[in-house]
């Protein structure tokens, strides 16, 4: 087993000559899908449109979509010579059924699409799901970019990601766990108890779920009053939880990794994360980290990456660590595709007709509900154009009309430029959200 640090995605997947992808990026295809559908929730129509992909894609690969292609939007990346022709959608407005489900309800049109390509396609999922390998293997008839769930829900589940560092020799933030239990009346009292038992020893608490993501069941106290907590982990649908002290956090940094389907480990990259609150909101690549810190994180990573290719997980990966003054710890591992892989991607694509991009950015904005084409002529003057380097990428647009929502990219050649067209934006009323 060897490591590689190839900061490429594409050249980190791997594929075999002559073979190509079929994307199914779909985040509800993540364990505990029943968050994404919560009434105070951004809406299921972010989590159905599955579209992260579009940009991505090269001209070979097939992009799969549930909800209905935005055509302006598709329409200016293909303008840049990006995506691909080969993009078939289910025209869904709304549904709670994963893309993988959909897919094996009606295969027809994803599999006369793979028929008609020369080569062989590669099911590449957001989360790889028992379902997604079902629909790959058993529907398409094609290899899955993945592994078996319970292989990958060892390091998805919190919990048993702690306990396999922990037995690796990785320092861990110390803390507790709890079972909850919804139909037991003492089982609050006995959360409340562990609560009270560690406030002796730290000033305030961190309570989030094992299973979940996008800043879900993620909770702070500094008292045993967890009611309303309490209530919102089971809303949540939440089995188990840690209990950890609330460390002061200097930087949040995310280390990337793939592990292609021969089971070799390649670096992707070190990124920091963007949060607003206690929510992840974005990343920002670029020289932020000391020599220590990142020679720490490596050596750190390497021990949970070569673990992992050892029990047979396929696929991106992404540790979240936290630098504290108590010292640096993994805290979870997105066992799956990351937000930032694309961001990732894309700069792979956009290289090839701008040069090199040394750093970018991507954070959730929000902006008046307005369509892609209006939104494009707002930016112009900083939008990517497909020659400078300096500019702005608009990406996962999918409630822009509906909610003015969206994800902003920005590359740029230093970090002074992403201030200066992060500002630009702010100006124009485009903020982060």
């Amino acid at each position: 087993m060897t490591i590689e640090y190839l900061p490429r995605f594409r050249k980190a997947l791997n594929l075999p000559p002559n073979h190509y992808f079929l994307h199914i990026a779909d985040i509800i295809s993540s364990p505990n899908r029943e968050q994404f559908f919560k009434p105070e929730a951004q809406g299921s129509k972010p989590h159905t449109h599955a579209a992260r992909a579009l940009p991505i894609a090269e001209s070979s690969d097939i992009v799969v979509l549930s909800a209905p292609l935005n055509q302006s939007y598709y329409q200016w990346l293909r303008s840049h010579g990006l995506s691909t022709e080969h993009v078939y959608s289910y025209n869904l407005e709304d549904t709670t059924s994963s893309l993988a489900e959909i897919i094996s309800s009606n295969p027809q049109p994803v599999l006369d699409l793979i028929q008609s390509q020369s080569g062989t396609a590669v099911y590449l999922p957001f989360y790889g799901s028992e379902q997604d390998q079902i629909t790959a293997e058993q529907i398409l008839g094609i290899k899955f970019y993945g592994s078996e769930e319970k292989i990958t829900l060892q390091y998805f589940d919190k919990l048993i990601f702690k306990n396999i560092c922990t037995d690796l020799g990785i320092e861990m933030v110390e803390g507790d766990t709890h079972d909850l239990e919804p139909y037991s009346t003492l089982n609050r009292k006995e959360l409340a108890q562990t609560v009270k038992n560690l406030l002796k020893s730290y000033e305030k608490l961190i309570i989030r779920g094992t299973i979940g993501s996008a800043g879900r069941s993620l909770f702070t106290t500094d008292n045993a009053d967890i009611k309303d907590i309490y209530k919102e982990l089971l809303l949540n649908n939440d089995q188990q939880v840690l209990i950890e002290p609330l460390l002061n956090v200097i930087s949040s940094p995310n280390d990337q990794w793939i592990i292609d389907l021969s089971g070799e480990c390649r670096h992707l990259s070190l990124t920091a994360q963007l949060f607003q609150g206690l929510k992840h909101a974005g990343n920002i690549s670029g020289q932020y980290y000391s020599p220590r810190i990142q020679n720490y994180i490596l050596e750190i990573s390497e021990k949970i990456v070569k673990q992992m290719a050892g029990v047979g997980y396929r696929g991106v990966l992404g540790i979240d660590y936290i630098v504290s003054d108590q010292g640096i710890f993994p805290i979870e591992n997105n066992a799956r595709v990351n937000g930032s892989t694309y961001v990732h991607a894309l700069a792979e694509q956009l290289e090839k007709s701008i040069g090199k991009i040394e750093c970018w950015k991507f954070y959730k904005a929000k902006t008046i509900p307005t369509t892609f084409d209006q939104f494009r002529l707002t930016i112009s003057e900083v939008i990517y154009d497909g020659k400078r380097i300096n500019s702005v990428f608009p990406f996962d647009c999918d409630l822009l009309e509906e909610k003015g929502e969206l994800t902003i990219l920005i590359f740029a050649e230093d970090v002074y430029h992403i201030d200066y067209l992060q500002d630009v934006l702010s100006q124009k009323g485009i903020i982060r959200k």
